[in-house]
């Protein structure tokens, strides 16, 4: 009561936006460490912090053996209502293997309890999956998942396709990273070389073994990350010059990447969306030399923070490496910390924050 005796009322607490953010992380089992998963712990992460949203993970898949993920999807179609009903948002952020297979059932029991949907593709190539399938599987993915509230694609190719496709809201949202504070752009240009990724012939493996062939004695080219055992039961840099370093945890890059003077990225992936690899190199001011493959000139402008090159081409690549040198990798290095503004994490995470709240 106040002194006139009236009643005060208490200010209205505005309640928080519950958001069921549906997406894999990286686990103990080292088949679930790659771009995708973490990425979408980053996505997590930073939306958590928003004082307005109250986030919820979910793991997708428990099973990472090939093939295995049809026990969890299974799960997940018998149960998604009942883990679904007390949130405001449903947030789809997943892979190729989902799309055409339990995406429209998961999507349908959203829709049915009233959900707003975010459904997040990563990488590069849903528009080039989505034109191979057969046109029932077309339809059923125009009639439920491709009518969500917001569309969340990885590059510009991909939004301008969906664009001209639908009427829905498609959200651009780079793969991204936060920026590294201790960028030294005055450091000298010491020829080395580094090749961060999943060990698959098509990221470019032979020709990264035939360039460290080709490439004078006094370069360095070490290789990081895991062996798919799908291709390669063991080393496939032995007895090469390049030095495979093995698996590094992802905090563990930066501080890595800083290391070496040039990331190298000679995949032929048509899939490949923005690799977080390449933007963590233009964070920490790193120039660039990738195959001008799938959608890398959206990152890498050639000449300007690094360089584009034929894919399957080891002489390429060794040229675009041989035409670096004191004089001009300063400026390279300064283009590329440039460069990575669109991809700053601060500034990009903020657009999922902002679909979930209506802003």
């Amino acid at each position: 009561m106040n002194k006139t005796g009236n009643k005060t009322l208490k200010p209205m607490q505005r309640t928080k936006t519950s958001v069921f953010f549906f997406a894999n992380f990286p686990i103990e089992d080292k088949r679930s460490i790659g771009g995708a998963t973490v990425l979408a712990k980053r996505i997590f992460d930073f939306v958590k912090t928003n004082p307005r949203l109250e986030v919820k993970h979910f793991q997708i898949r428990h099973f990472w053996r090939s093939k295995f993920q049809i026990i969890d999807y299974l799960f997940w179609i018998a149960t998604f209502p009942f883990f679904i009903r007390k949130y405001d948002v449903v947030s789809f952020h997943v892979t190729r293997d989902f799309h055409f297979s339990v995406a429209p059932f998961l999507w349908f029991w959203s829709k049915l309890f009233n959900k707003k949907v975010l459904y997040h593709v990563f990488g590069g190539g849903f528009h080039r999956q989505y034109e191979q399938m057969p046109k029932l599987l077309q339809i059923l993915a125009d009639k439920t998942y491709l009518k969500s509230d917001f569309f969340i694609v990885e590059t510009l190719e991909m939004k301008q396709y969906l664009e001209n496709k639908t009427n829905q809201n498609i959200l651009w949202l780079p793969n991204s990273r936060k920026p590294v504070k201790d960028a030294n752009l005055s450091k000298p240009f010491q020829k080395k070389l580094v090749f961060f990724s999943r060990m698959v012939p098509d990221k470019g493996i032979p020709e990264l073994i035939e360039t460290a062939q080709l490439l004078p004695d006094d370069y360095i080219l070490d290789a990081y990350g895991p062996l798919d055992p799908n291709h390669y039961k063991s080393n496939p840099f032995e007895n090469t010059k390049v030095n495979y370093k093995g698996t590094v945890a992802p905090d563990e890059v930066i501080e890595l990447l800083l290391q070496y003077d040039i990331l190298l990225m000679p995949t032929y992936i048509k899939r490949e969306g923005y690799p977080g690899i390449i933007i963590e190199a233009l964070s920490a001011g790193i120039p660039v030399i990738a195959t001008n493959c799938c959608v890398m000139s959206e990152m890498i402008t050639d000449g300007y923070n690094g360089f584009l090159v034929k894919i399957k081409d080891a002489r390429a690549l060794t040229d675009a490496i041989l035409r670096f040198n004191n004089e001009n990798y300063l400026t390279f290095r300064k283009n590329a910390l440039e460069s990575f503004k669109q991809f700053n994490s601060d500034i990009v995470f903020q657009k999922i924050a902002k679909a979930y709240l209506d802003e």
